[in-house]
């Protein structure tokens, strides 16, 4: 392990260097993880250069890695020092999660009116397996991380029945940066009860083919979380008026 600045970065883990990936892609891997499974949180500041010896590459592909996170939110750049992850506002977490559910509401109207009977049915058996308690971890942080990764696999599969597969470059960033709030707000607790009726919603319209309603659920649910988290980190900025 390697201290940066005020914090302690770990090595990277082996899955990392499967398949030979390119240097900035590995450097931008290994920041994601820590910024979303745990292990680098609001205020933590760290340098290119400290991630370069972590992982044996020079500056330049973990500078690359920097921008990338710093144009989807989750990073921002000191000058002369390096780079800081962000620390969330919560007013403007809210309006973060009122534009993810109106994006994803789309999605989720498009999935209903342009899936075939086929589909309906892929989609619904697949999102009950991914909705079902088989296969989750015992370990708090290992079932955070199983969660989230069956979450994508939701939304990856609502993005393929709307034939909207360009969405997903676009979406991945609110992705991104809904499960970085959700792990700074909520540690490696479970979401509240809402957060799984809606899915549960969501998924029923579009298997029904009712885009109304699939975009009115999706939207709903996560304007709701938005607002939830937007409360706790409120709470961990303010402990004393809650």
């Amino acid at each position: 392990m390697r201290t940066s600045l005020n914090v302690v970065l770990p090595d990277a883990p082996e899955a990392l260097w499967r398949g030979t990936p390119r240097l900035h892609d590995l450097a931008y891997a290994y920041l994601k993880g820590l910024l979303l499974g745990g292990g680098l949180d609001p205020g933590d500041q760290i340098s290119s250069e400290a991630v370069g010896r972590v992982l044996s590459i020079s500056r330049a592909p973990v500078t690359d890695a920097i921008r990338r996170l710093t144009v989807e939110g989750l990073l921002e750049i000191l000058p002369q020092v390096g780079c800081r992850v962000v620390r969330p506002v919560p007013a403007e977490v809210k309006d973060l999660y009122e534009i993810f559910g109106a994006t994803e509401g789309v999605i989720a109207r498009l999935a209903a009116e342009r899936r075939s009977a086929a589909d309906a049915a892929h989609f619904e058996r697949r999102c009950a397996a991914l909705a079902s308690p088989d296969g989750l971890p015992d370990g708090p942080a290992a079932r955070f991380m199983e969660l989230r990764q069956r979450n994508r696999r939701r939304y990856e599969l609502l993005h393929d029945l709307a034939r909207s597969r360009p969405s997903i470059g676009i979406a991945e960033s609110f992705w991104d940066q809904s499960d970085f709030l959700i792990r700074v707000a909520f540690g490696h607790r479970d979401l509240p009860p809402f957060v799984k009726a809606g899915h549960a919603a969501f998924v029923a319209a579009v298997v029904a083919g009712d885009g109304a309603t699939a975009e009115r659920e999706t939207r709903s649910y996560l304007v709701r979380l938005g607002r939830h988290v937007a409360e706790l980190l409120e709470r961990r900025l303010h402990p004393d008026s809650s």
